[in-house]
């Protein structure tokens, strides 16, 4: 029996780094990858994706597990595919680890949320990132079926940053035209922006726009101190961050700083507990919070920050879930046996 994974191949972006990130770590559990790749919407698109998946599902054996990482990123109706033909092979187990949901990502009809929720309830099992998601999916029809929940994204990487300043500014990486409070932010504590487009909005006291850094590049600029902001607007949390896993979080602690988030985010929690940093309802909050603790409480912060760096970096947090899903996904599986000496005891 084998255990193979999904990646998305020859496309770029952040989901594309996301898949490569769990791949590393899952291969390195003895899991084998299975390479999906884009294909166009052409009018031979069914025939073709019929033949395409053929090989890349070649490898699977009866009674392997597969893990799919989705969305595919290809689209709907190729996940739906890609599904149905893996739950063709007799007693083949199927995980869906599930990254994000198209109709909350984008606000897409409902059409498209009733497709992906048919495709989610063919698997044996799901990894999904909070209870929150699971209500919402449960609430438009999503079948009981196990479930585990993902912690936090980890940033897999050789390169650990250890030394931080104690510096009171806000490390946001984000376009300025999807968060509409990077415009309306005015606080003593300056926000750094990271994204290469440059802003509408001028540098001035409270914010500056610092333009691309690759990841590692950007992670050493955060690593020099402050804090990293995980925040987004009212009606967008509502809808997506109050629910998903932000790559955001996952970067900043890898950097080893600390982070402010927002409260009611899928995080806030496990930041309060580990003492990562803090929850606030609003910036203007988090503002006079960074303006007004002490310096020792700040080189506190690092501290504990350090040790959750090193599971992220590890990926440790994917690697648990990872194999708490592969063990759940196979006990499930078992069929209680009648015991024989019990009945003449």
């Amino acid at each position: 029996m084998k255990t193979h994974i999904t990646t998305l191949n020859n496309m770029a972006g952040t989901a594309s780094l996301a898949h490569r990130r769990v791949l590393k770590v899952a291969q390195s559990i003895g899991c084998h990858e299975m390479g999906l790749s884009f294909y166009p919407l052409k009018p031979d698109y069914a025939k073709e994706i019929d033949k395409r998946l053929d090989g890349i599902i070649a490898p699977l054996n009866y009674g392997d597990i597969v893990i799919f990482q989705y969305p595919s990123w290809i689209g709907v109706n190729y996940d739906e595919s890609f599904v149905n033909k893996i739950k063709s092979y007799r007693d083949t187990k199927l995980i869906i680890f599930v990254q994000d949901i198209q109709k909350l990502m984008f606000d897409s009809e409902q059409a498209i949320l009733d497709m992906e929720i048919k495709t989610l309830n063919k698997a044996d099992l799901l990894i999904l990132p909070s209870k929150k998601m699971h209500r919402y999916l449960k609430e438009n029809g999503l079948d009981e079926k196990p479930v585990i929940y993902q912690t936090i994204w980890d940033m897999p990487s050789d390169i650990c940053f250890v030394d931080h300043a104690v510096t009171r500014c806000f490390h946001f990486a984000g376009n300025y035209n999807r968060f509409p409070f990077l415009a309306e932010y005015h606080g003593k504590t300056p926000i750094y922006q990271y994204d290469a487009n440059k802003p509408d909005r001028e540098n001035d006291d409270s914010f500056c726009w610092r333009g691309y850094f690759e990841q590692e590049k950007l992670m050493h600029e955060l690593s020099k101190g402050g804090f990293g902001l995980v925040w987004s607007d009212d009606e967008y949390f509502d809808r997506y961050y109050s629910m998903n896993q932000p790559y955001k979080l996952g970067t900043n602690l890898a950097a080893g700083i600390p982070v402010i988030v927002k409260r009611g985010c899928v995080h806030d929690k496990f930041v309060e507990r580990n003492g990562l940093g803090y929850a606030v309802d609003t910036l203007d909050e988090a503002d006079k919070l960074v303006q007004s603790i002490t310096d020792a409480e700040y080189i506190k912060l690092y501290h504990n920050v350090k040790n959750i760096q090193k599971l992220i970096l590890d990926g440790a947090y994917t690697r648990k879930t990872l194999q708490d899903a592969i063990i759940e996904v196979l006990e499930n599986a078992c069929t209680p046996v009648e015991n024989r000496y019990q009945d003449h005891i």
